[in-house]
């Protein structure tokens, strides 16, 4: 076999263990997030995060057209878990071309028993 034969193997085979090991990955984070989800609902660590505040970032990029203004929230949240303890966590959005959007009122958390902090959401949230 030639070198090249065995170079164009090395390179297939290299590929497809790159791509098994990236879709392992994605679908492994998708699943274990509804897990964690999953549990928390079953064992009542929910909580409603409540909008505190904003922080607004301008910040000016070349384009091609000259210049261009980007904008970036800051909304702070927080939220108080069963033992009575409140904690806080701030979500980013860029919101240059939607000037409409506000920041969103309430969001429905599952927090880790042993580290609070840690949390995850299930879809956007209230604007109500």
């Amino acid at each position: 076999m030639s070198e090249t034969a065995q170079g164009g193997i090395v390179v297939i085979c290299g590929l497809i263990v790159f791509i098994y090991g990236i879709l392992r990955w994605v679908i492994w984070g998708y699943k274990k997030d509804a897990k964690f989800i999953e549990k928390a609902k079953k064992d009542g660590r929910v909580a409603i995060a409540t909008y505190q505040k904003t922080e607004t970032n301008v910040k000016w990029m070349p384009n091609s057209a000259g210049r261009e203004y980007r904008t970036i929230c800051h909304n702070t949240y927080a939220y108080r878990v069963r033992s009575g303890k409140q904690y806080t966590f701030t979500r980013s959005e860029d919101i240059t071309y939607d000037t409409s959007r506000s920041g969103i009122n309430n969001i429905r958390v599952y927090y880790d028993e042993k580290n609070p902090r840690k949390i995850k959401f299930d879809g956007n949230g209230d604007r109500n």
